[in-house]
């Protein structure tokens, strides 16, 4: 699939930060400068998602890797190590991951994605946080997922340690009333620090806390 060969978003305008798209065109929205965050369903295919299954099984484990993305597309054969070589589902997991980092770096004309293949039991980045990154997407497949909070429900002074020990008892949270969820097999695209414009409203967000299932969980970066 090309993300470049697909009809243009049905979606009308909109004021509001979070776009929750159905379709990957609605991608397109992260330029419009009100707009600090898309969504839109990658759904995998019952394969790819029985390959996941087998990821969280076998245990925690990161994979990181900066991969290459000529014309948008991840060179042939990058992504393999992500998959469990045995399984015979292997092949479907890294075409749907290929999809991903190809839909991503189409989106922003990157020459190179940085990808992050996560599996783990609890929160990799539990506090809340900005990324200082041009943009980052993230693909919840299995488990718990990525949770954001509205603009107006920040104080961005307590971001990090400055605040306390811990998210609920530094004033960081406003309201919890508007937090933000992604959904499974929906990528979401943030603008972080970086992007043009966006340094104090890039997307507060972090790893949900810890429910006693495994994630299986995806990054994407802008590199060039």
């Amino acid at each position: 699939m090309q993300y470049s060969d697909l009809p243009s978003s049905t979606l009308g305008p909109t004021a509001e930060p979070v776009v929750r798209g159905t379709t990957l065109p609605d991608l397109a929205r992260l330029y419009e400068p009100e707009v600090m965050l898309v969504t839109a369903p990658i759904e995998p295919s019952a394969a790819a998602l029985a390959h996941a299954e087998a990821l969280a099984r076998a245990g925690p484990r990161s994979w990181t890797a900066e991969v290459a993305t000529p014309e948008g597309e991840p060179l042939t054969g990058a992504l393999a190590p992500l998959a469990l070589e045995a399984d015979d589902d292997a092949a479907a997991w890294v075409a749907y991951v290929e999809e991903a980092v190809s839909v991503f770096a189409q989106l922003l004309g990157a020459e190179a994605v940085g990808v992050r293949q996560l599996v783990a039991d609890g929160p990799h980045c539990p506090r809340f946080h900005v990324d200082r990154v041009v943009a980052r997407g993230v693909l919840n497949v299995l488990g718990a997922p990525t949770e954001w909070l509205d603009d107006r429900d920040v104080d961005r002074a307590r971001l990090g340690h400055a605040g306390g020990p811990d998210d609920a008892t530094s004033g960081l949270v406003r309201s919890w009333d508007r937090l933000g969820r992604s959904d499974c097999g929906h990528l979401a695209i943030f603008k972080g620090t970086t992007w043009p414009y966006a340094s104090e409203r890039a997307v507060v967000h972090r790893s949900p806390p810890p429910n006693g299932g495994r994630r299986v969980v995806l990054t994407l970066d802008w590199i060039e």
